[in-house]
């Protein structure tokens, strides 16, 4: 179903905005809350309405949701004073008001993987060697919202334990998570993330009881293959996890049950607080990319989340990934200060839970990028041994390799972390610094392929652009060098040599002085 309204069509099952026939790139979570606001159009949305259709409830603030209708407003050519689409109704909410016509439209299998500068990625070609599988989201069929924190992590763990077993392969967690806000058949998860199987399960609580049901569901045809319930106290679940994931291992492949799965037990919190402001770090990087206001907002956040849980591993990892990103990319006031915190939040972090293969992979990848390099190798190794659906952590593993010199076997992995993941809103980040290896390795061709590609699908990403610059540069053809590096600084005024220096390297920084203007 197309919703068209004046020159605008949107495509909820494709999730493309266009204007005149371009496609208009829009955020996740801004293109939900514009699909919400078009299918409710028949009356004023409040707040309230807005958290519990976009958000499924979360904590929000007033200026995250400010800030996403604004967005959402530029999106469409709309604007807080003229209000054509969007229409503020004071102290009651908002409303979409422009005339929407629906059309209907077949499906077409081949669409979403058109050129790659198109609105969003293409479509992965499908795993045909292995078993091929995606965890979606649970339902959280319980009015308590801790019984959410439960399912969540179910969900991980039943992704982490199939990703253990030999001959499978586990689409990661954060392509995944994206089906909890979208309305989505199960061919077309299919056939975004390029798998053969489905999870999907529920999880219904009544005080200290807890239902789980889960399904095992055939992508192309829809078939159920197979469902279990179980019925458990909420806090006994780190067996739940290795029972659900053995089933459904025998159910695909009796062979693969003969692998030995370790329980991957992850040290969580159980306070609603600390992972709300823990999802908020997240969700802001998600929606704003990587800069000043989204690192300290999100630094923000993570400091509360450790505040309220000292003992939340997950919060300290991710903290100090922010803090090392923060300092390479020139987004803190104080990089010595922000590295020095680096280390020292990653150190704790693994400390506290040294099994966690998420705590382990924002920690490896934060000292690595302080130039910790053999011990940021070490953390990452583990990451991925523990959990190899654990994209960020093969991400930053194959960047580390790089660094480390070991070109193929770093690029391997970058281009295998990419696939796990192909709905990530990390794609096009991962996709430069896959460029930034491939110029490493001297593979001029693929780099400025990858670069140029991550460069059209994000108009924020600057360092795409630099990658493009150094790899012209390298090649002598300098006007060309000097347009990228021209965009590069327009995206982001404040751009310096030594920014280049701190992210790219001293090479980088050497090879693109003769470019600079």
């Amino acid at each position: 179903m197309l919703f068209l309204f004046e020159d605008h069509a949107i495509d909820p099952a494709r999730r493309e905005l266009t204007r005149n026939g371009a496609a208009v790139r829009v955020e996740p979570q801004v293109f939900d809350l514009l699909i919400y606001l078009i299918r409710n159009r028949d009356r004023v949305l409040s707040k309230d309405d807005l958290i519990e259709g976009v958000w499924g409830g979360r904590i929000v603030s007033e200026s995250t949701l400010a800030t996403r209708l604004n967005a959402a407003r530029r999106a469409i050519g709309d604007d807080g004073k003229r209000q054509r689409f969007i229409r503020t109704a004071p102290r009651k909410g908002v409303r979409f008001v422009a005339e929407v016509r629906e059309q209907g439209m077949p499906a077409r299998a081949g669409d979403a993987s058109r050129a790659e500068g198109g609105a969003g990625p293409p479509l992965p070609s499908p795993i045909v060697d292995r078993p091929s599988i995606a965890v979606l989201p649970f339902d959280n069929l319980s009015e308590d919202r801790a019984f959410e924190i439960v399912a969540d992590g179910l969900v991980e763990d039943v992704i982490a334990l199939l990703a253990r077993v030999p001959g499978f392969f586990v689409i990661a967690r954060a392509s995944s998570l994206i089906y909890r806000q979208r309305s989505c058949e199960i061919r077309q998860v299919g056939l975004e993330l390029g798998v053969r199987y489905v999870v999907t399960g529920s999880v219904r609580g009544s005080g200290p009881r807890m239902r789980v049901v889960v399904q095992l569901i055939e992508a192309e045809s829809g078939t159920q293959l197979w469902a279990s319930r179980y019925d458990v106290e909420s806090g006994d679940t780190l067996d739940l996890q290795d029972r659900i994931a053995r089933e459904i291992a025998l159910e695909l492949e009796p062979a693969l049950t003969k692998a030995e799965m370790a329980v991957v037990r992850r040290r969580r919190t159980d306070n609603i607080d600390a992972w709300s402001h823990y999802r908020q770090a997240v969700g802001t990087i998600a929606l704003c990319g990587w800069n000043e206001e989204s690192i300290a907002e999100g630094v923000y956040h993570l400091r509360k989340a450790i505040v309220v849980d000292s003992s939340f591993a997950l919060a300290r990892a991710l903290l100090a990934l922010f803090q090392a990103f923060g300092a390479n990319l020139s987004l803190v006031e104080d990089a010595a200060a922000a590295k020095d915190d680096a280390l020292a939040e990653a150190e704790r972090a693994v400390a506290i839970d040294p099994h966690g293969s998420d705590v382990l992979g924002y920690a490896g990848c934060a000292l690595a990028d302080v130039g910790e390099l053999e011990r940021g190798h070490e953390l990452l190794d583990r990451a991925v041994e523990l959990d190899p659906s654990n994209a960020q952590a093969r991400i930053a593993l194959g960047a580390t390799q790089v660094r480390l010199r070991r070109f193929d076997l770093g690029i391997d992995n970058l281009r295998l972390g990419m696939r796990l993941s192909p709905r990530d809103f990390r794609l096009t980040f991962w996709g430069m610094i896959l460029a930034d290896a491939l110029v490493r390795a001297d593979r001029l061709d693929e780099a400025l392929a990858e670069a140029s590609s991550a460069a059209r699908r994000d108009s924020r990403l600057y360092g795409a652009r630099i990658v493009v610059a150094w790899v012209m540069a390298k090649r002598d053809r300098m006007e060309e060098a000097r347009q990228a590096l021209a965009e590069a600084r327009r995206i982001r005024p404040r751009l310096s040599l030594d920014e280049i220096k701190r992210f790219f390297g001293s090479r980088a920084m050497a090879e693109l002085t003769v470019a600079w203007e």
